[in-house]
């Protein structure tokens, strides 16, 4: 290790007392992560598992199936293109099934689980409040949701709790390795969510306010020794950003389009589907009323103002991160900004906290899970997760997609027009997505101007289907030439070419 002191570097020997710290994170083999991950994983599997069998799906995952599997089945990965985020999708490469982003998601809320009982094992805390504040940071039905149905956000908390302890053992130790670490992992966590590019800039900014300097007065740093701290940790974020942009740049003519194309499979950041507001108050408010309902969040706050007062401001950035990112008018959904504030409350309990807190603790443990779990969600999505989860019933809705979806795998090759903006849901269920017809095959314009030439059937929705669905645009009210109504299910309904075969059972009907 080099050391700073009057040349402005930023790096320093760790301390005998630090050296020890460091040593005793070190004990466990990366075996042993990887054992106790997958032990406590086993939960998140098991919820995942139940709301599997009962056929709940979310579209999250169901635009990722649906994505991977043209890709797949074509062997064409360029049919991904440049959605974003890229990695979601070739995590769910492995295997294209509904299952499969459920699974990863569960694995990764198992070492998020993983990482904060450790953290939480060095206080003084007794077991049983350790246990339990962990299972009420866990186990409420927003951070079960996201731990199992939101593959993208799970493993971007995962990813930022990494990079926060990398970055205390850079800061509080002087490690220097763990500071690019961190920086690498903020960058690498861009590929799932564009968030990660503010959360480096919090990061970034802050670490000349926590890095602990040994020899020097604030008089005697220099500020290049600060610049350097913030360069270490904010460049890799910002090199993963302007890396996408001049990809999208030199293939599609436009370098933001990943933020901005609403055809995106998992377009949300400027199209969001829960109450957000360009007003500071308004939005301010609407944050504030998510923050009550995380009680644990407000004790770690209080035991960081005891404990650690200079760090109190870094400890609020995930609310200031997630009111900036409302107020440009993105998208960070309810769910995920209570599982985000789950993750910091969980790791921001200093180590230094005592036995002395253990009842409060445990009250407010108690306090938050009854909180949350009585509490009522904007997103009707999670809402129906948390009746399939309790009640474990299959839902009208899911019964009948899976029902046409297995309709309509059965059907030859690229003989259904349509268009994944609006089918990725049956898309995904069928398993399939070659008997369909679809916007990433040069055919589709074709076909989609002449569907009897091309198709046997069309596949439109009638109500609610998306601006860009170009199928249900041209074709939702009267059928195209040559064709008829031969099956309506809800809002879907699915024309038939007047001399294709017509078979169907079940609640749609082909005459």
């Amino acid at each position: 290790m080099a050391s700073v002191e009057s040349s402005g570097v930023l790096l320093r020997p760790p301390k005998i007392s630090d050296q020890a710290a460091l040593r005793r994170e070190r004990d466990v083999s990366l075996w042993q992560h990887l054992f106790f991950s997958l032990l406590l994983s086993l939960p998140f599997i098991g919820f995942s598992l139940i709301a599997s069998q009962a056929g709940f799906l979310s579209n999250q995952h169901a635009h990722l199936v649906a994505k991977v599997l043209q890709a797949i089945e074509y062997r064409r990965l360029e049919l991904i293109g440049f959605t974003y985020p890229p990695l979601p999708f070739l995590l769910t490469a492995l295997w294209a099934r509904p299952l499969m982003p459920s699974l990863i998601a569960s694995l990764a809320a198992g070492a998020t689980a993983w990482l904060l009982l450790r953290h939480l094992l060095r206080t003084s805390l007794s077991p049983l409040t350790v246990v339990l504040v962990l299972c009420a940071l866990a186990f409420t039905p927003a951070t079960l949701y996201i731990a199992t149905q939101s593959l993208t956000e799970m493993a971007t908390l995962l990813l930022f709790l990494l990079a926060w302890l990398a970055f205390l053992r850079f800061t509080r130790y002087g490690e220097t390795l763990s500071g690019f670490v961190s920086g690498l992992i903020l960058g690498f966590a861009f590929f799932f969510n564009a968030y990660a590019l503010f959360f480096s800039v919090a990061y970034a900014l802050g670490s000349p306010l926590f890095y602990a300097w040994r020899r020097l007065s604030p008089r005697e740093r220099k500020w290049q020794a600060d610049l350097t701290l913030v360069i270490v940790i904010g460049f890799p974020s910002l090199l993963a950003f302007l890396s996408w942009a001049y990809l999208n740049w030199v293939f599609t003519g436009d370098a933001w389009l990943f933020l901005t194309d609403p055809t995106a499979p998992l377009y949300t950041f400027f199209s969001p589907t829960e109450t957000t507001s360009l007003d500071l108050f308004s939005t301010l408010a609407y944050s504030l009323q998510e923050v009550t309902r995380a009680p644990l969040y407000l004790a770690g706050a209080v035991l960081v103002a005891v404990h650690m007062p200079k760090r109190l401001v870094a400890y609020f950035v995930s609310f200031g991160v997630i009111a900036v990112v409302r107020m440009l008018g993105w998208n960070y959904t309810e769910a995920m900004a209570i599982a985000t504030y789950s993750v910091v409350a969980g790791a921001g309990i200093p180590v230094r906290t005592s036995r002395a807190w253990d009842k409060p603790l445990l009250l407010v443990a108690i306090l938050h899970f009854l909180l949350n779990l009585n509490s009522p969600y904007q997103s009707n999505e999670l809402r129906v997760w948390e009746q399939v989860i309790l009640k474990q019933q299959v839902q009208t809705q899911d019964a009948l997609e899976t029902e046409i979806a297995q309709w309509l795998c059965k059907q030859p090759p690229q003989s259904i027009l349509a268009d994944d903006r609006a089918v990725y849901r049956l898309v995904a269920r069928c398993g399939d997505s070659r008997p369909f017809l679809l916007p990433a095959e040069g055919e589709f314009l074709m076909a989609l101007h002449a569907p009897a030439q091309f198709v046997n059937y069309v596949l439109v929705q009638r109500q609610g289907a998306p601006a860009l669905d170009q199928v249900s645009q041209r074709y939702a009210t009267a059928p195209p030439p040559g064709f008829r109504v031969g099956a309506n299910w809800d809002s879907w309904t699915l024309y038939r070419r007047i001399d294709a075969e017509a078979q169907l059972s079940g609640s749609g009907t082909l005459r």
